[in-house]
């Protein structure tokens, strides 16, 4: 299940997949996918999985056949590192589908050169402006006035919820804080870095297929 946030006036929906939708703009915003992770580590002689780049589509696949969606905007971190063969199919994936719009806002590890990059379907920018009053883009900007929210990756954020007996759990999450919503990284293998929760901060853990506002 969804949490609705009302952020400036527009409704946005943080979905349990670790993205966010803004159905007034049929967009859908995911954050620090890492695409060719897992190859980029084997390459370098670590012992992981092996790969399976479609199962990772396919993740998308299934809220874009979920959902309306004419925009797909990644906030940076699309593909982990070097070139390798995910990115050919993250390209041919992107190409088969002109109806929708995909835009990188790149981050620090969007290191591909340009020429890889102009053979995908992808709009590049630095951030995106909706006329509401919310900035996509990859790590917080500076300078913003002060009515503008920015929404951001890059840090992976987590949370540590704690019950009875002892018992504690290490989650995903959305993170609310200064006017800056940080999503999770939707990429299966890139771990998350617990964030602490204050009376400044707002947390939506990620449990299951729910998205939950801790107390």
């Amino acid at each position: 299940m969804a949490k609705k946030l009302v952020l400036n006036g527009l409704d946005c929906f943080l979905l349990p997949q670790k993205a966010m939708y803004i159905a007034k703009y049929q967009l859908l915003v995911v954050s620090d996918w890492h695409l060719g992770k897992l190859k980029h580590f084997r390459k370098e002689g670590f012992f992981v999985p092996a790969p399976n780049v479609t199962e990772e589509l396919g993740r998308l696949d299934i809220l874009l056949n979920e959902l309306e969606v004419k925009q797909v905007v990644f906030l940076g971190d699309l593909f982990h590192s070097k070139l390798n063969s995910d990115w050919e199919q993250f390209c041919m994936y992107t190409k088969a589908k002109p109806h929708i719009t995909f835009t990188l806002t790149k981050g620090n590890h969007d290191i591909l050169e340009d020429a890889h990059l102009e053979r995908s379907a992808l709009r590049i920018v630095d951030h995106l402006l909706l006329e509401e009053g919310l900035v996509l883009s990859h790590e917080p900007l500076l300078g913003l006035d002060s009515h503008i929210i920015n929404v951001v990756g890059h840090i992976h954020p987590g949370c540590q919820v704690f019950l009875a007996g002892r018992q504690s759990f290490r989650l995903p999450c959305f993170h609310l804080e200064n006017r800056v919503l940080t999503l999770p990284a939707f990429g299966k293998f890139t771990g998350f870095h617990i964030l602490p929760k204050t009376s400044l901060t707002k947390v939506y853990a990620i449990v299951d297929q729910s998205v939950l506002e801790l107390p």
